[in-house]
C-alpha cells in the first residue's frame, strides 16, 4: 500500500462570472483545506464586518438558510481594505 496524498474531490472555483452569488465559505480563507477564499480573512472577521455593517448583510436563498453576497459587492470590499 502506497504512502499517496489523495487529492481533494473538490476544486475550489477561482474566477466568478459577473453576478454570482457566494457564500462566506467561498469569501473567506480556510487554511485547514488549503483555500486563500476572495477576501484574505477569517469567516469570524467577515461576520464581524456584516454585524458592525462595513459589509452587507446579504441575503438568503429561497427557502433555505443560505446566506450569499453579490461577487462585485466582495471584490469592492477587498479593493477598499487593502
Amino acid at each position: 500500500m502506497k504512502n499517496e496524498r489523495s487529492e481533494p474531490s473538490y476544486r475550489p472555483i477561482t474566477s466568478y462570472p459577473p453576478g454570482a452569488l457566494v457564500r462566506s465559505s467561498d469569501i473567506c480563507r480556510d487554511p485547514r483545506r488549503g483555500y486563500a477564499g476572495i477576501l484574505p480573512i477569517d469567516r469570524s472577521t467577515w461576520h464581524r464586518w456584516v454585524k458592525s455593517g462595513k459589509a452587507p448583510a446579504g441575503r438568503f436563498l429561497a427557502g433555505t438558510a443560505t446566506r450569499v453576497w453579490e461577487i462585485e459587492t466582495v471584490r469592492s470590499l477587498g479593493t477598499s481594505t487593502s
